[in-house]
């Protein structure tokens, strides 16, 4: 009678942590944030990252890999150091931020003018209705009846 071999029993330890096939996926998690940034991921497309340095934003250095490891290594690109960086088809999305309170003042401007205009849109053109309409021969209109 034959003797049956043994099973060696793989160390996994030291294997990364196993993410199912159907599980969620962490793509575009950035590592090490600091909580007095606010962090987001724009495309390097003409004149958009330029729009962000602008407004105060600068690049997340890459500190190891954003996400999941299906990202892409960190990238060297002139002037930019070492930048955090993941293609997304043919395009490829940079990791920035901003100081936390810079981000809540341009928030709160944003948030101020559609307040104002949702005031605007809901508030009636004089006291008792909306959308009166005056043409120009004199007929007027109120609440979409005709006046006169």
């Amino acid at each position: 009678m034959s003797k049956k071999p043994e099973l060696q029993h793989l160390d996994t330890s030291k294997r990364p942590e196993r993410i199912p096939i159907d599980g969620p996926r962490n793509i575009l998690s950035i590592p090490g944030q600091d909580p007095n940034f606010h962090y987001t991921w724009q495309f390097g497309d003409p004149g958009n990252l330029e729009r962000f340095l602008n407004a105060g934003y600068e690049f997340v250095a890459a500190e190891g890999n954003a996400g999941d490891a299906t990202i892409d290594k960190p990238s060297r690109l002139p002037g930019m150091g070492t930048a955090l960086t993941c293609v997304s088809g043919p395009k490829t999305l940079y990791a920035l931020r901003i100081r936390q309170e810079w981000y809540d003042e341009d928030f709160a401007k944003a948030q101020a003018q559609i307040d104002e205009q949702e005031r605007q849109a809901s508030t009636p053109s004089h006291e008792g209705g909306y959308g009166d309409v005056k043409k120009s021969g004199g007929t007027q209109f109120k609440g979409g009846h005709r006046l006169s």
